[in-house]
């Protein structure tokens, strides 16, 4: 249960008030009570600007965190401490602030668990300041670990980021859920993840981790990955059966997800992505206790199977905003949304105190900004919502050559429109929503005719992350 700031600051103050009283009527000497009491208090006015980080609520984060160094100047989490206000600067736009910090725990005599990204965040955020934020763009590229399994697979994809110039590696963990499990294959695949890591990590770039989460179970014991499956609905046959993925709403599985990711702590990664390579699709999600969840909250008794056996029930995957559904399929995609958004928050959250020196993004389909209602139907997505959730930075994919995806044609106007009723693309429409161009990377196909060219009417300060296929 969370704990209300205002809560907070009354505990401190009676712990405070109590230590004082300690010392007034103690004789000097050894005091194992009062020290107790002094790291309490230090905890708990820790723990309170973290709340404030993680409510971003990033003013009151910096008040916080300054508080405590002039209060506690000898305290043992000073150095952690500096770290998340180095981050609040960062979020507030005060750059030079963070940097000094940030240069603080990167030439420190003595060695701590920041110092390495310290230095390459200071040394990033040092260029950023020479330069006109929204004219510099993130470049990158995105590869899967599955294509960089030998050293020789690591530098063709340092190559190539090289020749783009490119500052960020997308590490993205493959999908595997329908290939037979297997201890050797799996501790294999960690140990190509951790070695690619280290490696692009040495070469001074900016490594981000992609994971799927309804996929991650692949990497659990098979005794007990099997009981987190989901079920889908099987429109052949009329039935629910297991699904290949896992399902993010059994609590045992999310503290799996927390205690497998917190275990990438000794890594130099800079972020983690949440990918979406499993979409919670229309047929997906219907586990019994998501079921059970839904029609208590709602109020109904609630049949997959006979809600998919209504004859109103007639969704393709070209669905017009228009189209006639059941009112209880409505609140069952407005629901499932919802839930998966909040267990995302939530495991972020978590997952920011356990790994605070990370960035966390995750993507978006570019559906669910031009046609929201598909976006919800076929993705569980509502990206407003999700533009509102504690992520740092949103992916989103462009094809240049699928006009339905790049350009999202404006109310009222057509393709054929000209003149005052021009298209914008998807991610100007989500940059003028975000007010923040730079959180925004695309990730774009590398093609042999056009590699590296950006694709037309990308905002500036865009990032442009290639996925890069050349490794099979």
């Amino acid at each position: 249960m969370s704990i209300p700031l205002s809560h907070l600051r009354f505990i401190a103050i009676i712990l405070s008030a109590l230590l004082l009283l300690g010392g007034c009527v103690r004789s000097a000497g050894p005091d194992l009570r009062g020290l107790e009491l002094r790291d309490e208090i230090e905890k708990l006015s820790f723990q309170q600007a973290q709340r404030a980080f993680l409510q971003a609520d990033y003013s009151t984060t910096v008040q916080l965190l300054n508080r405590f160094l002039r209060t506690y100047p000898q305290s043992s989490r000073s150095l952690e401490v500096r770290w998340w206000l180095a981050r609040a600067y960062q979020k507030t736009g005060r750059l030079s602030s963070a940097v000094e910090h940030l240069r603080f725990l990167a030439d420190t005599p003595a060695w701590n668990v920041y110092q390495a990204d310290a230095r390459y965040r200071a040394a990033q955020l040092e260029e950023r300041l020479g330069t006109s934020m929204a004219d510099r763009a993130r470049t990158g590229v995105l590869l899967s670990l599955g294509s960089v399994q030998a050293p020789g697979d690591v530098d063709l994809a340092l190559s190539v980021s090289r020749g783009m110039a490119g500052d960020t590696i997308l590490l993205d963990v493959p999908c595997r859920v329908d290939s037979v499990p297997s201890e050797s294959r799996e501790a294999s695949l960690i140990h190509a993840m951790r070695s690619a890591v280290q490696r692009m990590h040495s070469q001074e770039k900016a490594v981000y981790l992609g994971v799927t989460l309804r996929c991650l179970g692949q990497f659990a014991r098979e005794s007990e990955s099997d009981k987190w499956k989901d079920w889908t609905h099987d429109p052949s046959s009329g039935t629910l059966r297991r699904s290949s993925y896992y399902s993010l709403h059994f609590g045992d599985y999310q503290a799996f997800l927390v205690d497998w990711l917190a275990r990438l702590h000794d890594l130099p990664l800079t972020g983690l992505v949440i990918r979406n390579a499993a979409p919670l699709g229309l047929y997906e999600g219907f586990n019994p206790l998501a079921v059970q969840l839904f029609a208590r909250e709602f109020g109904v008794d609630f049949d997959p199977v006979l809600m998919f056996g209504d004859d109103r029930m007639m969704v393709q995957s070209n669905s017009e905003p228009d189209v006639r559904l059941p009112s209880v399929f409505w609140k069952w995609a407005g629901w499932k949304s919802r839930e998966r958004l909040r267990i995302i928050r939530s495991l972020v959250r978590t997952l920011r105190v356990r790994l605070p020196h990370l960035e966390f993004g995750m993507t978006l389909q570019p559906q669910s900004v031009t046609e929201p209602t598909r976006g919800l139907i076929h993705f569980a997505e509502d990206w407003i919502d999700v533009a509102r959730g504690p992520f740092d930075m949103f992916l989103v994919r462009v094809e240049g050559s699928d006009r339905k995806v790049v350009h999202s044609i404006s109310q009222g106007s057509s393709p054929e429109s000209s003149g005052h009723h021009e298209g914008v693309t998807v991610v100007a429409e989500m940059a003028e929503h975000l007010g923040k161009p730079d959180k925004i990377w695309t990730i774009l196909s590398l093609r042999s005719d056009s590699a590296y060219t950006p694709p037309p009417m990308l905002p500036k300060g865009v990032g442009r992350i290639y996925e890069h296929l050349a490794v099979p």
